[in-house]
């Protein structure tokens, strides 16, 4: 994953990111780029610590990816279908503030 920008120091870049699952809805368009994935770079769950995604610990975003549809198969990564829909997940709360 990467993105930000340098000048404006927001620039991040973090290699083989596991179990990404892009999500987008009426609300949260896809060029957003949100996702569920696992995090290898901090332990601090809990705490605002991205640019919008859901950070999980990796193994629990294993779980979710390889429970979660559209059953992809052999195939390494995939998009939703009219007739491989994907799984609705629904998340409850607020992302805290400081």
């Amino acid at each position: 994953m990467e993105g930000g920008k340098k000048e404006l120091n927001t620039y991040y870049y973090l290699p083989n990111v596991p179990y990404v699952m892009f999500f987008a809805n009426d609300q949260i368009p896809a060029y957003r780029g949100f996702s569920f994935h696992g995090t290898y770079w901090h332990n601090n769950f809990g705490q605002p610590m991205s640019h919008g995604c859901i950070n999980m610990k990796t193994e629990e975003a294993g779980l979710l990816y390889n429970w979660a549809d559209p059953n992809l198969g052999s195939k390494g990564s995939g998009r939703t279908t009219h007739y491989n829909p994907g799984t609705q997940v629904v998340i409850y709360g607020v992302a805290p503030r400081n």
